[in-house]
């Protein structure tokens, strides 16, 4: 599989490339896994209410099937699981995106928002490649938001997990 953190400031534009990016993946027939991490405190489901007395309770996992869309819910003692439950799931061929997550080993493509200007949320050092309509990153590839194929392109070749 080949795995990927997009990252950027809020407003930046991730969720947008995300998109265009899980929408050219797929008419390749690529199969894409979206992964969207917030670190403000969320819960998937309140304090008290079924699927989280399941979870508290001590099951492995816990579901929750809402019209035609199921949730499944994992807990997790540290990001680090997230790789090999991954992992244990996926082929050979399927993309990962990784919304707001790092982790040593993944390769990280920034999105500069047009309100950033140059100033990055990552080290230059640690990015593998920059979306953004300003200046790039001496041997760093730069992309504009619009360049989907090109950045799905070097998605491909870039990386193996």
């Amino acid at each position: 599989m080949k795995i990927f953190s997009i990252v950027g400031w809020s407003g930046s534009g991730k969720t947008t490339l995300i998109t265009r990016l899980i929408e050219n993946f797929k008419a390749r027939g690529r199969r894409v896994i979206a992964v969207k991490s917030t670190h403000a405190g969320y819960g998937v489901q309140p304090e008290g209410k079924d699927t989280a007395r399941f979870l508290q309770a001590g099951a492995k996992e816990a579901y929750l099937l809402a019209g035609k869309e199921l949730l499944r819910m994992t807990p997790l003692a540290e990001p680090g699981e997230l790789l090999a439950e991954l992992g244990s799931r996926l082929g050979q061929d399927d993309i990962v995106l990784l919304e707001g997550l790092t982790h040593p080993g993944i390769p990280i493509i920034e999105v500069e928002g047009p309100r950033q200007g140059n100033a990055l949320k990552t080290g230059p050092e640690e990015l593998a490649a920059l979306v953004g309509v300003s200046g790039g990153l001496p041997g760093r590839p730069r992309f504009h938001p619009d360049q989907i194929a090109a950045i799905a392109a070097f998605m491909e070749e870039r990386h193996e997990h």
